[in-house]
């Protein structure tokens, strides 16, 4: 018994050795996790990083995917110089200091779209995307034996938590939108004006919402139609005339950029589809929150915002000769008017291409 009793604390020591040995396993063990930058659907734009706080070790990555067709930055530090413009990697290692910046990121159809951060040091880590200042995510670098080292599991579950939560306010917001009357007041030359909401009634941490209210509207000969935008996000109204859906942009956008330009467009501009008339951005923060058009003949006028049309922001206003039907015509808020798949070829590559140029413009509007 004594020969045990003696043996007893050799025993503890190895296996509180071999402990020790399998826990600093585990601590070392690296990994890595995949975020999202953004996400959404049809006439929503999640402007979130899901979800927003991670727990990592030392030596973790994590890599951010870009899914939705908002562009988005992975931003630590204070960018010098233009901040949507990063140095063209795709991954980076940070310790805390200096500048980590993804750049803009505009996701490619058919193609992932993704950003890698590896952490070398303890600290916590506040980041941000550059043209959604409500857009922010903390990283936690922890040092052996303290909190837990986050899992794939435990990552996506919240950053799905989140993305549900944050996408029932936006439709909260829409549905609130959805369910106003139009406003109609007398317009000028005999007319009637109708007011129209552009997204939602203010500005939304979770996000914006990529639509029209109504999404369907009946006029009649010489009204008027006012868009009216409450929000910060930049937008503007398109109204394409006779393009070609399927053929080549017209002239009028070989120089084009929607931040400081319009296309035949002055305030109450008569329409009457022979020709494209494109807004100037709209919005709190820009030049004007409004833009208006009349109509010199019945038709059938389908319009977007160029900016957002690939996330479903487009609209129709029918013009008759006679009486109209009531304004608002009770379609769904995200509804996507008939023949329009051409619109989204045209107006969609050159939304993409030109919202590069002025998205500098945006961020300090934002």
């Amino acid at each position: 018994m004594k020969k045990v009793l003696l043996a007893l604390p050799a025993l503890a020591v190895a296996l509180a050795a071999v402990f020790a040995s399998s826990g600093q396993s585990a601590e070392a063990a690296e990994v890595n996790l995949k975020l999202h930058a953004g996400a959404g659907e049809n006439g929503y734009a999640v402007n979130m990083f899901l979800p927003a706080t991670t727990y990592v070790r030392a030596g973790d990555t994590l890599t951010w995917d870009f899914k939705w067709d908002e562009p988005h930055s992975v931003t630590f530090g204070q960018p010098q110089g233009d901040p949507t413009v990063g140095d063209g990697s795709t991954s980076a290692t940070y310790d805390g200091t200096g500048v980590v910046n993804s750049g803009l990121i505009f996701p490619e159809p058919g193609k992932e779209s993704t950003y890698s951060v590896k952490f070398t040091k303890d600290g916590t880590y506040d980041y941000f995307c550059v043209i959604h200042p409500m857009m922010t995510g903390q990283v936690v670098v922890q040092g052996p034996g303290i909190g837990e080292q986050d899992t794939q599991v435990a990552v996506t579950a919240r950053g799905d938590a989140d993305y549900t939560s944050a996408i029932a306010a936006l439709k909260a917001a829409a549905g609130s939108q959805a369910a106003k009357p139009v406003a109609v007041t007398a317009g000028t030359g005999g007319g009637k004006k109708y007011t129209l909401a552009v997204s939602s009634a203010t500005d939304l941490v979770q996000g914006d919402v990529m639509q029209f209210f109504p999404a369907s509207l009946n006029v009649g000969v010489n009204d008027q139609v006012e868009f009216v935008s409450s929000v910060q996000t930049p937008h503007d109204i398109a109204f394409p005339g006779p393009v070609d859906f399927n053929g080549p942009p017209p002239p009028e956008f070989a120089n084009f950029d929607p931040f400081t330009d319009s296309v035949n467009y002055s305030p109450g501009v008569k329409l009457d589809n022979s020709k494209p008339v494109i807004s100037p951005i709209i919005g709190v923060g820009f030049p004007g929150k409004s833009a208006s058009f009349s109509f010199a003949k019945a038709g059938t006028y389908q319009y977007a915002c160029i900016l957002h049309v690939s996330q479903g922001m487009v609209g129709v206003i029918n013009v008759g000769t006679n009486a109209p039907l009531p304004p608002n015509t009770g379609d769904s808020a995200t509804a996507t008017p008939s023949g329009t798949d051409g619109l989204w070829f045209v107006f969609g590559a050159v939304g993409l291409a030109i919202a590069a140029t002025g998205v500098a413009f945006a961020a300090s509007r934002r």
